[in-house]
Order: C-alpha cells, then structure tokens, then sequence
C-alpha cells in the first residue's frame, strides 16, 4: 500500500460521514503500495482504512468489491469485506476522490520461510476449494480483465511493443508457445492473482488476512498457484525448491493437485513469473507510473530463466 494522494483531517472526516461515522481523532498514511493511497483513520470507537483509489477506475474498483463481498459470502476467512456507504454502495466519491473503507486488521508482514510458504499455500488453497453460487459467479469479472494469462502473454509477444528481451525470454521457456499448457483443461474458480507473501498478514505466527485483490478475478487455479508461488518461495531472489515444497505442503493439506497440475506446475510458476513482469510492462514501461521502475520487469524476467535452469539441472 502508498500515500499518494494527501487529504487532511478534515477531508477524511467528510468522507468518513458518508458512511454514518464520525468524531475523526487521527488520520495516519500508510506504506508499502502502488495502486492506491491508504489512510489508518481513527475514530472515537472503532479504527478503519480509507483507500483512495490512484490507479484503478471506478468500474475496476467495483468490480472488485463484488468479488471480496462474494468471497464473505462464501465464507472466506481471510479476505476484507468492505463497509458500505449509508446508500448502500461501496465506492465513495468526494471531491476528485474515490475509494473504499475497510476495516483496519492488525497484523504483521511476514517475511519468505518455510513455516510462511506453508500458511501462504493453505490461505490461497482455501480460496480454491470454496463452494460456489455458479449464477453469482457468472456476475463476477475474468482475471484476465485485469491480469495477464497466457492467452494475453501470448498475444503481447507478437506485438510491436513488446520488449526484446521479454520476447526472446519467452520463446526461450516455452517454445511449443504455451500449446500443451493451454489444451491442459484446468480447474478454474476465483482467483487472487497476486498473492505474493506480502500480500498477507500474520498475526500469532499464522496467517489472519489476505490483502490486496485488485487482480482477483474468474481463473485457472493453476495460474494462480504458479503467481503464488514465483513471488513467495524466495530466497536471495531466486525461487528455489525447498521452499516451493512447502508451500505445496501446506496447499496440499487443503486440496490436492490433479495429474495434470502437477505435470504443469513449473511452466505454471514461470508463467506466473511471466504474468507479473508484464504487469510491470504495462504500468511502468508503457504508462511511466513510476519510470524508476521502468526496467524492473527484467528482474522477474531473469528469475524465471534461472528457475528454469535449476529445475533442468534438478530433474
């Protein structure tokens, strides 16, 4: 989360009063973000988060507050659900400000181990295990309306603005162009789609919340796992097998693989290396939101080169 956008003690009062609260006594910005500015804002009775939207329209932001309104109804323990206005809706509008409230979670960042590999695989195997309304579902967004699978990976290759070396690192991992992958017929459900470990948080040594679902949408489970995965088995930024191993402990302790997911969990955790550094393409390459990270796809890039050349030695 980021403080980009500063309001005052005052400002966060109106806004707050369009949710029948009040008697604002503090009003903190938080860190660690790109999409948003996050306020800790403390209320006579009770503390809450104000998020001001700075990346995402108002259509994409209530696109995602139908999913993490589904999710409480399903009964997913880790997600946020956000508070509504007085009229009912969820997304505020004050001034040239939008945003959502959240109830404010205590808890802490953990950092990559094995013990958080295994607590982060079971959160996201729970969310692929609910039981689901399927005439709901078919009202929530596609993943791919906000992130990038390999059908848009795929299609982002071929065109004229796509950086060389993400090309060429592509056709190096997958020269059949994904076909077999994409013939494999995975189970599909929601998705996060960008649950890295620092999208959660502890708190009592397991984890409590699972934060950050602005790429959650209708997926493929294996996709999400691969994502998963590339960004929380990490050491010394490399991802590396002892610690993929756990993380399939703990998610296997809630669902089981299928052959197929098994046969392509590597590929899939490449591609979920893949799916972000096109992320990063699209937002700091493309749109310049931040051009100090213009060329930090390559990061994500380069491991998933070196992960593809430890698991050919490890085979």
């Amino acid at each position: 989360m980021a403080s980009y956008t500063q309001i005052s003690l005052a400002e966060a009062e109106e806004i707050l009063k369009l949710y029948g609260r009040s008697k604002v006594k503090k009003c903190t910005p938080l860190s660690l973000g790109i999409s948003n500015s996050n306020y800790r804002v403390d209320l006579e009775n009770e503390t809450v988060l104000l998020k001001i939207s700075n990346d995402k329209n108002q259509q994409q932001l209530a696109d995602e507050q139908a999913i993490l309104v589904y999710l409480k109804e399903c009964g997913y323990p880790y997600s946020l659900k956000p508070f509504p206005l007085t009229s009912g809706e969820f997304i505020y509008n004050y001034g040239p400000y939008f945003g959502v409230l959240y109830p404010f979670v205590q808890g802490i960042p953990p950092g990559p181990s094995d013990y958080t590999c295994q607590e982060v695989g079971r959160a996201i195997a729970e969310l692929h295990v609910l039981k689901h309304d399927q005439e709901k579902m078919n009202s929530l967004r596609p993943h791919e309306s906000v992130g990038y699978g390999p059908k848009e990976i795929l299609d982002y290759i071929k065109s004229p603005s796509c950086p060389a070396d993400f090309k060429a690192g592509f056709l190096s991992l997958f020269p059949d162009h994904l076909e077999g992958f994409m013939n494999a017929g995975f189970e599909t459900g929601i998705i996060h789609g960008d649950l890295y470990y620092d999208n959660t948080l502890f708190d009592n040594n397991k984890i409590s919340t699972v934060l950050d679902f602005e790429q959650a949408g209708i997926g493929e489970y294996i996709l999400d796992l691969g994502i998963s995965i590339s960004g929380t088995c990490l050491e010394k930024g490399m991802v590396i097998t002892p610690l993929v191993n756990s993380y399939l402990m703990g998610y296997e302790s809630v669902r089981a693989l299928s052959i197929v997911e098994k046969k392509f969990l590597d590929q899939s955790i490449i591609l979920g290396l893949l799916s972000i550094s096109l992320w990063r393409i699209k937002r700091f390459k493309e749109r310049n939101l931040n051009p100090l990270m213009e060329n930090s796809y390559r990061d994500l890039l380069v491991r998933a080169l070196n992960y593809f050349e430890m698991r050919k030695q490890e085979i």
